[in-house]
C-alpha cells in the first residue's frame, strides 16, 4: 500500500480546528500552547519571533473573512484566546483590551510586551473589516508588564 503526500498543501482553518479525540476531547492545556510560543520559538528564532509571531496572528486573522468586531470577539470567546472589550484609546483610534490572554494571563511580568500573535491577529482582522492597511501595537500587557489587560491599539494607515 502506498500512501500519496503533499508537502505543499496548505492546512485551512475548517480542517485545523477539526478535532477528534474521543479520549482527552478537544481542549489542550495553555501551558503546551505557551511553551510553543513563548519558549520554543523564542530559542529557535531569537528577537525575530515577536514579527514571525505578528505576521502569523496577521495572516490568519485577514484569512478569517470577518465581517465585523463582533465576530472577532465571538471567535476568540470559542477558541478562548481572551475576553475581549473594544473601545477607543485617547486619540480616537480603536482600542481593544484582551483579558485573560491565552499567551500571558497569570505570568510573572518579564519586562516586555508579549503577545504579538494576538496583536497581529487583531491586526489583519481589522485590515478585513476596514478594507486598509493598519498597524497594530500593544500598549499593555498581563504577563509582560503587569497590567490587567493585554491592549491594543489599533491605528489605520
Amino acid at each position: 500500500m502506498t500512501i500519496e503526500t503533499n508537502l505543499f498543501e496548505k492546512i485551512d482553518f475548517a480542517n485545523a480546528t477539526k478535532v477528534v479525540r474521543p479520549t482527552l476531547g478537544n481542549e489542550a492545556p495553555i501551558a503546551l500552547f505557551r511553551l510553543v510560543r513563548l519558549i520554543l520559538l523564542e530559542d529557535m528564532f531569537g528577537v525575530s519571533s515577536t514579527a514571525q509571531a505578528y505576521l502569523s496572528g496577521r495572516h490568519l486573522g485577514y484569512s478569517l473573512g470577518l465581517k465585523d468586531l463582533s465576530q472577532f470577539v465571538e471567535l476568540c470567546e470559542q477558541l478562548k484566546i481572551g475576553v475581549i472589550k473594544t473601545g477607543e484609546n485617547d486619540k480616537g483610534q480603536l482600542h481593544i483590551d484582551v483579558y485573560e490572554c491565552v499567551t500571558c494571563s497569570g505570568m510573572e511580568p518579564v519586562g516586555r510586551t508579549l503577545c504579538s500573535f494576538e496583536g497581529g491577529l487583531i491586526a489583519g482582522v481589522a485590515e478585513g473589516i476596514f478594507k486598509n492597511k493598519v498597524n497594530v501595537r500593544e500598549v499593555t500587557c498581563i504577563g509582560g508588564l503587569g497590567h490587567e489587560s493585554c491592549g491594543f491599539d489599533v491605528i489605520q494607515k
